[in-house]
Formats: C-alpha cells, structure tokens, sequence
C-alpha cells in the first residue's frame, strides 16, 4: 500500500500514467508518460490529486505540531536558543558543510568549536535574513544550512522561537535568487528533493511489473499476448525511468564548486548510498541542462556518474554479510573478521541491503522509513512556515513535481501569473494550474 493512502489519492494519479520504454516521441526517453484521454477530465484529475495531497499535508502539519509548545515565545537576542544536546546530536551534519573536505566523525569535538556561541543566538538568524539585495555570503548560506540542519533532526521548538523573533525572515532563505550571485542552494532544495522523492516511489509503488519478478512476468505474458508489446523484461524497469534518475540526481548531487551547501542531500544520499560527489550539479540555478545534455531516460544510472567513479565499487549492506561468510569459511575467527574489513576499508554505504534497487524487496522497511522521514520533512516545512504568519501553496509545489518527474505533455495547463503577497513564504509571480 502507498503511503498515506487513505488521505492522498495516488490511484487517480497512477490511472494516468503509462510507462514507456525508450519512446521515440521523446527522443527515445523512458519514462512514466501521460495516458491517452479526455485532456479536461485528466485536468480535473490531477487536480484532484494536488488538492487531496496538499489537504493531507496540511491536516497531518496540525496534528503534529500539537507536540510542541503551542506558545513559542521569541527569544532575546542574547539568548541561546540551541542547547548543547541539540549542538551534540547535530554535530556531524554541521562539521560538514562547515569543512571542506568533510570531517566524517564528531566524536570528541568541543561543541563550542562544531557551532559558537554567537551562531546560536537569534541574532545569527536576524543578521543572516535581513531584508537586503546583495551577494549571499557566509552568515546567509550557513543560516539556511543550519536552518535545514534544525528541520532534518526535528529541532522544533526552536524553529518555532526563531519564526516568532519580527525581525527573522525566514523566507529569505527559500531560494538563492534573492542573492545578485545565485548560489544559496536555499531551503527550496530540502522541499524539492523530499517531494519528488516522496511523490516518485509512492506512484512506482503502485507499479509492480516495475520492480517485482513474479508481477513482471505475469504482466508482460498477458501483454504480449494482447500484442500490445515486444518489450523483454529487462526493459520493464522503474531505474531506467527519467522521473528515477532525477531524483537520484537531484537528491543526491552537490554543487559544482560547492560542496558546502549540500545539507539537504544528507539524508538522500545515506538512503541511496551514494558517496558525496558521485554526481555534481553544473553552475547554475539548476543542472537540468546538464542532465538533458547527458540524456536521462535514455541510459543506465551508473553510467551517469563522474569520470573518478568509473569501476569504484561501493559496498552496501547485504555484502558485508556476503565478505564475512566467506572470511569465516577461510577459518577466521569474528575479532580477525572486523580487522580486516577496518583495513581494507570495507564499510557499506546506504541504508539498503540492494543498494542499487531501493525497490527491491529486502529493503522494504528501509524504503517505508526513508518515505515516512520525506513526509515528516514536509510536515515540519509547512509547520515553521505557519508559525512565521506565512503559507506555502502546496498545490503549486506538487503540481511542478509532477512536470519535472513525469512526462505530461498533452495535458493542459497554463501559467497563471499571481499578485505579490508578503504572505507567501515562496514569494511567487506565477504558478501552473491545470486547465479542466
């Protein structure tokens, strides 16, 4: 079953979706496809769809922010608003986008020297989120990456104080645009990359001939039969989608030059098991150019990889069970075991046992953890942006995940232009509505 299947209408959206293999429409792409319809009723659909997700996320945002102190006051300015515990629980994510090469163990570290004093204050905020033009320079970018920091380890209540100080704005840190250098890599990306990810194996879910053996077969027996296709079972694959490789990309790559400004791949990237640079964004707001460039859809994900990536073998989970049986044949004993993978520098990478199939059936508990964190990730977004008197239009975000996941082409759709709001968290000129 999808997640949150009884509040979000994922049916409806998987009944307009086709998969197609190589698609000569779409110079050859694969990828999930709009299906043949009535464009007006498929309109209605879809909207149906972004209304009931947006309305989940908004119900499930109020019943989860009762866990918290319903009357946050805003802090002084000298007064630390991130506790030592927070700091210690924090510390590993904060060392690496504050180092350059990472540090990969916080274990030992004076928590004054993983984040001042002065960097927990309100006024760190105030001064990072001012309402000035400018280039973005260290106090905004590191602001936003501990804002994310905070978001990701459920540091609430905190973010609840902060949304309350008048002269925090938070929504300073939602895109990079704000800055004339264009490189913040804002809070944007942690919302972008836990939607499409959400969105993209709730809708596979409901795939099986995708990922599953026994499904794939039966499937493509009855549609070979019907002579409706030619297609080998290799080629009925969720991995070779353009919607999959996107968000492996886009979760898990870094900016080129940039690596600093990564925290929201963290999470993504311990899932997937993708080491940190194994893809690299161009310059630019977005390296979508890249990725058409290279052609998503039309080849394997590995071969999408850096050139320095080529060959290098990354470990996951289910091999190291594989190394130890075979260690244990050779007659050593379980102390010898361990040492020897310390010095080979065998450890796994990803929270997967098949890492390169995060479908594939042994990592179902995995897959059910990682969509239930990107559910709570958008809950707490939607959470802070209600404390700090803002909204955010959820159907606006769902319906842009669903263009950049999926190839719509054929369903109507306009951009309609919006009047400003200092209301709006994301500050928008226009969004896309469906035509119904």
């Amino acid at each position: 079953m999808a997640h949150q299947a009884y509040s979000i209408p994922w049916q409806t959206l998987v009944d307009n979706l086709k998969y197609k293999h190589c698609n000569p429409r779409d110079a050859g792409v694969t990828n999930l496809n709009l299906r043949k319809g009535n464009p007006s009723s498929q309109g209605k659909q879809f909207q149906y769809f972004t209304r009931g997700f947006a309305r989940a996320l908004s119900k499930y945002s109020t019943i989860e922010r009762k866990k918290y102190n319903p009357q946050p006051q805003a802090p002084q300015l000298d007064e630390p608003i991130i506790s030592d515990t927070a700091v210690k629980r924090m510390a590993r994510t904060i060392l690496r986008y504050k180092s350059d090469p990472a540090i990969s163990s916080a274990l030992g570290v004076d928590l004054n020297t993983v984040l001042p004093p002065h960097e927990r204050d309100v006024r760190w905020f105030i001064q990072g989120s001012g309402l000035y033009e400018g280039d973005m320079n260290l106090v905004i970018s590191e602001c936003c990456e501990l804002t994310k920091a905070m978001l990701m380890y459920g540091e609430m209540d905190a973010l609840f104080r902060i949304c309350k100080h008048p002269d925090v704005y938070l929504q300073k840190y939602w895109d990079d645009r704000w800055y004339a250098n264009s490189y913040g890599y804002g809070l944007r990306r942690l919302v972008d990359a836990a939607l499409r990810a959400y969105i993209f194996f709730n809708v596979i879910f409901l795939m099986p001939e995708l990922y599953d053996s026994p499904t794939r077969e039966a499937f493509i027996e009855k549609e070979v039969k019907a002579g409706r296709t030619k297609l080998r079972k290799a080629d009925f694959d969720y991995r070779l989608t353009a919607a999959y490789q996107h968000v492996v990309l886009w979760n898990t790559g870094v900016p080129f030059g940039l690596p600093r400004h990564d925290v929201h791949t963290h999470p993504h990237r311990e899932f997937f098991g993708i080491p940190r640079g194994m893809f690299v964004f161009e310059w630019g707001d977005c390296s979508e150019k890249h990725w058409k460039k290279e052609r998503i859809g039309t080849k394997r994900l590995e071969n999408l990889t850096k050139k320095e990536f080529n060959n290098v073998y990354v470990a996951s989970n289910a091999d190291i069970a594989v190394v130890d049986g075979l260690l244990r044949r050779k007659g050593l004993p379980t102390e010898l075991i361990l040492q020897v993978l310390e010095a080979a520098e065998y450890v796994p990478v990803g929270r997967t046992h098949i890492r390169d199939d995060p479908l594939h059936k042994v990592n179902a508990k995995e897959l059910k953890k990682y969509l239930n964190y990107c559910w709570l990730l958008l809950i707490r977004f939607d959470m802070i942006c209600k404390e700090s008197g803002s909204w955010l239009d959820w159907e606006t975000l769902v319906t842009e995940a669903l263009y950049t996941l999926f190839n719509l082409s054929g369903l109507r759709s306009k951009l309609k232009e919006v009047p400003p709001n200092d209301e709006d968290f994301r500050h928008r000129n226009s969004k896309r509505v469906f035509i119904i």
